[in-house]
């Protein structure tokens, strides 16, 4: 990777011999010419003559001078040099005080507070520091999730008020019928339902007329409040003959499809509301028997009552004849003849009573009677349903088992179909602007290569590629990185890992590929025996500046081709 990047006060004052005479950056990993100039280690592949790309001999940019590639070779003492140099953050002009040598100015970059990066959300593109994200995503990011206040649901911030003004279920509107206000909007149709609502301001029929009522005609509100209380017996068997009426469609499905319950769950679970409202009317009912029951019982009392009244007068009245028998008869059989008519009056509304009485235990004991059994054939219907899920899910089981097998089987044949055993990948990138576009929003970053090998009994090995680039070239450079893979050979193989490493993006007009390369460091733990399926990825973060991706034809027809080599002559 090119040279280490130094805030401008740093770059002012260290001696320019420190830079590299091709990247200009602060060197890393030094190496130096035979005519004495130096340059990064990966920095030498670019000085190949670009007249014959196939040439080994280098051109210094200095002098011009053609060196064979054994005239270059690693200065040991200048990388000492370069790593005890002492510089600021380059982040200095932001406001970090960090100073340190050279070797550790990246692993302090990589986590300083004042890194600018992009915010999560795409849509907003501003770079913020990474200490000040978590403050911006919380409360000055437009893009952010809200609470909307009405529905609680999670909004984008910039959406809210067209959410709460279009969309929101529990806004409160008012209603345009009858002026009524603070209305959630999701239940501005109940209220306005012309069958069931309660607006002021909409006519409709009997809510029953759908399964029977005859009172089909328009109804204002308080006409429909009186009809329903006079019709309440009459619309509960209304209910109960639709029930019965759903109940043996219920069995004529399950019996032609007994899967069809199990695809369609809600079927049942409307039928239990269905239920649940004709109890309720019966409930309904009940109170007003008990109340015709305690209207009875006053008028059997005041009956007595008036009943003892008139024994009482027939007395006073045989009396008042033996003592004075020259009183006119019509006198006295005037009250008695009144008192009569009262009792006979109050025994036909007690007659009355009693009919109806008798009719809405007759109704009730019916209607008990038939969700009793409407009940005990859901029970049987929904044990025979459970009994279906239950086998079901068996086979689903089993199903699932033979295709996670299946799959284990088609990963295995993928792999043998794209892995090579001679150290060296092509890695086809195919749908490049789905994938760049994925990195960008950070949905997916990156994605890994198929594994390759150094020999059928040799090293595993893939590649990481981020196309957005990741750490120093994150949102400026296309990033690729090595990975050493866990083998079935690994304890027969020589640890540390040794071998020079190069990745080649290929021009697909061969007229100037991009390359860089790199020995792996022993040390780093990158390179030893995985005991993890991977190890840490280590490569170029800063490959190929997302600028040149235009400049050739390294992406045609929305593909890319990478090269991996792995040097494999001293295996």
């Amino acid at each position: 990777m090119p040279g280490f990047r130094l805030a401008n006060p740093d770059r002012a004052k260290i001696d320019v011999k420190y830079f590299c005479s091709y990247c200009e950056l602060l060197l890393r990993e030094a190496m130096q010419t035979s005519c004495g100039h130096f340059y990064c280690q990966s920095c030498l592949e670019n000085l190949l003559s670009y007249r014959d790309p196939l040439s080994v001999m280098l051109i210094c940019l200095v002098d011009q001078k053609q060196l064979p590639k054994n005239e270059v070779f690693p200065d040991n003492f200048m990388r000492r040099e370069v790593f005890a140099l002492v510089v600021s953050c380059t982040f200095m002009e932001d406001g970090c005080k960090w100073k340190g040598e050279v070797r550790h100015l990246e692993d302090h970059t990589n986590g300083c507070e004042f890194l600018k990066i992009p915010c999560v959300h795409p849509e907003c593109g501003i770079l913020v520091k990474k200490a000040d994200l978590p403050e911006h995503l919380e409360n000055e990011c437009m893009y952010r999730l809200v609470e909307c206040g009405f529905c609680h649901s999670r909004i984008v911030f910039i959406k809210m008020t067209h959410h709460q003004q279009s969309d929101c279920p529990t806004y409160p509107v008012i209603c345009d019928k009858c002026n009524k206000e603070g209305i959630p909007r999701g239940k501005l149709a109940d209220h306005q339902n012309p069958i069931v609502g309660d607006c002021e301001g909409v006519q409709g029929p009997c809510p029953f007329s759908q399964v029977g009522c005859s009172k089909t005609e328009i109804l204002n509100q308080r006409e429909k409040r009186e009809h329903l209380k006079q019709e309440n017996i009459h619309h509960s068997i209304l209910i109960l003959r639709f029930a019965l009426g759903i109940n043996k469609d219920l069995e004529a499905i399950v019996r032609r499809d007994p899967r069809a319950m199990s695809r369609s769950p809600q079927m049942f679970t409307n039928y239990d509301s269905v239920v649940q409202d004709l109890l309720v009317k019966m409930q309904n009912n009940s109170e007003t028997t008990r109340t015709l029951q305690e209207k009875l019982r006053e008028h059997s009392e005041r009956i007595t009552s008036l009943e003892r009244k008139v024994a009482t007068v027939n007395i006073s009245g045989a009396v008042a004849a033996a003592s004075a028998p020259r009183s006119s008869d019509a006198d006295v059989s005037l009250p008695n003849m009144d008192i009569t008519r009262r009792i006979t009056n109050l025994e036909n509304k007690t007659a009355d009573h009693e009919v109806l009485l008798v009719e809405s235990n007759r109704t009730i004991v019916e209607t008990s009677r038939e969700v009793g059994m409407v009940k005990r054939q859901t029970e049987s219907v929904q044990e025979s349903t459970r009994r279906i899920d239950r086998r079901i899910e068996s086979i689903e089981h089993t199903l699932a088992l033979r295709n996670v097998t299946l799959a284990d089987l088609e990963e295995y044949v993928r792999q043998q179909e794209f892995s090579s055993y001679d150290g060296q990948l092509l890695w086809k990138i195919t749908e490049f602007a789905r994938r760049r576009n994925e990195a960008v929003s950070g949905q997916q970053i990156s994605f890994y290569s198929p594994c390759f090998f150094t020999g059928r009994y040799g090293y595993k090995m893939c590649a990481r590629i981020y196309l957005n680039g990741d750490g120093m070239g994150r949102g400026t450079h296309v990033s690729v990185f090595f990975v050493i893979m866990r083998g079935q050979y690994d304890a027969l193989l020589r640890w540390p890992f040794r071998q020079k490493v190069t990745f080649m993006l290929m021009d697909q007009d061969n007229v100037e590929h991009v390359i860089d390369a790199f020995r792996p460091d022993p040390s780093s733990s990158s390179f030893q025996r995985p005991r993890r399926e991977t190890n840490i990825a280590s490569g170029c973060p800063m490959f190929c500046a997302l600028t040149e991706l235009n400049n050739h034809a390294y992406v045609r027809d929305d593909t890319m081709f990478l090269k991996i080599i792995v040097d494999t002559s001293d295996l």
